[in-house]
């Protein structure tokens, strides 16, 4: 998984399926219906929005086209085109994505993303909870354990930042510092800054603000302004729901966790996996976005890194040994004969692979064992055996 590029063999790719389905369908039991955005889009709007890591080429009539480097910005056009009175609008999705320069470990040049994005007029914190909620149980879904999700608020920061008088362009450079817990950066930028010590010592706090609901409480003694004051308000009400729900033990609150200030307006999260070093889940509340595309609609939204998610499996042999539980093997000349065996059975009950090269019947005991499968059903001129190999041995 660390090359730029990677093709999927089975079983792996038969793994990278099962979590389209399991996504899409759990996507789907929340409310949200499938979109395929392009995956061009206009050079320009791409660069205005994603920065400049797109990969980028010349169209046939000499437009500067790219590829989307993720999928928000496209359903967020989507939303924004679509002509109804009726909210919220729930979409989610499922493919590659692609990207210039590998920013951070793990990142490879074309990826996988499931995810959901929440547009509506009304700015409620419930619509924050279903969609954390909805991460949660996505993670729970895919089989993955021990993970943590960190909640944050980046009005927070912003509130903070306003009340010290640091500047919109220095407070871009701060929140990527405080992001990182860069204790001795964010010390050497303010001074550089001329901050007093004072303004210092609370964002080198701000990074010690991680853990469950004491965290809330000991964030209230820096917000002396009403921004992070409504920010502090919101959050608690999420997080004493989740509680509530009985999800308090995959949430923790990060209030140092103030990522793109310019892009994120509210609630931010970040999904984490025991021995990978980096996120395989990002989403937050982005209610300035549609108003690019000609609308004004609040937002929020995740997105699931599926190469990572794999990347873990793999990592943690959750690879399954067996990858069916029968077999249809034919003498050759008789097809006909299998073919009706396997269209006939259940295979929502029973995974059958129909195994479609003549084999002899030594040649099925050995295709089986490889398979790892405990019987196998033979078709030759004396009818359908059964034949299971733990009985054979």
């Amino acid at each position: 998984m660390s090359k730029k590029f990677v093709d999927y063999y089975p079983p792996t790719s038969e793994m990278l399926e099962e979590i389209r389905e399991k996504t899409l369908s759990l996507f789907k039991k929340f409310g949200y219906k499938i979109v395929e955005p392009s995956t061009f889009e206009d050079y320009e709007k791409s660069k205005s929005l994603n920065g400049s890591n797109t990969i980028k080429f010349m169209d046939s009539d000499g437009a500067v086209v790219a590829l989307r480097n993720e999928f928000t910005p496209k359903v967020a056009e989507i939303a924004a085109k679509l002509q109804t009175n009726v909210y919220p609008l729930k979409y989610c999705y499922f493919g590659r994505a692609y990207q210039f320069i590998q920013q951070e470990a793990g990142d490879l040049r074309e990826f996988f993303q499931a995810g959901i994005e929440n547009f509506h007029i009304s700015d409620s914190f419930y619509i924050d909870l279903e969609v954390l909620v909805l991460a949660v149980e996505s993670l729970l879904e895919l089989g993955v354990n021990g993970f943590t999700i960190d909640v944050g608020e980046v009005n927070f920061f912003k509130g903070i930042a306003k009340d010290c008088e640091i500047d919109e362009a220095s407070s871009e450079v701060l929140c990527r510092l405080v992001d990182k817990k860069d204790y001795i950066g964010i010390e050497n930028f303010l001074i550089r800054k001329g901050i007093s010590q004072k303004v210092i010592d609370v964002f080198r706090c701000l990074t010690r603000l991680y853990g469950r609901e004491d965290k809330i409480k000991e964030a209230k003694k820096f917000a002396n302004n009403e921004i992070s004051k409504l920010a502090i308000e919101r959050l608690s009400e999420i997080y004493n729901n989740i509680v509530k729900l009985g999800y308090q033990r995959y949430i923790t609150i990060d209030f140092g966790m103030v990522k793109h200030l310019n892009y994120y307006t509210g609630i931010i999260f970040s999904g984490y996996l025991p021995q990978l070093g980096y996120p395989v889940l990002n989403g937050g509340r982005y209610d300035n976005l549609c108003e690019v595309f000609g609308k004004k609609l609040n937002a929020i939204g995740f997105a699931i890194g599926a190469d990572r998610i794999l990347e873990w499996k793999l990592k943690n042999a959750q690879r399954r040994e067996r990858q069916y539980d029968s077999l249809v093997l034919y003498k050759e000349g008789h097809f006909e004969t299998a073919l009706k065996l396997l269209l006939n059975t259940d295979n929502e009950k029973q995974k059958i692979y129909f195994y479609t090269v003549p084999a002899k019947i030594e040649e099925a005991f050995l295709i089986s064992k490889a398979m790892k499968v405990e019987k196998f059903m033979y078709v030759d001129e004396e009818g359908i055996k059964t034949y299971v190999l733990e009985d054979l041995e």
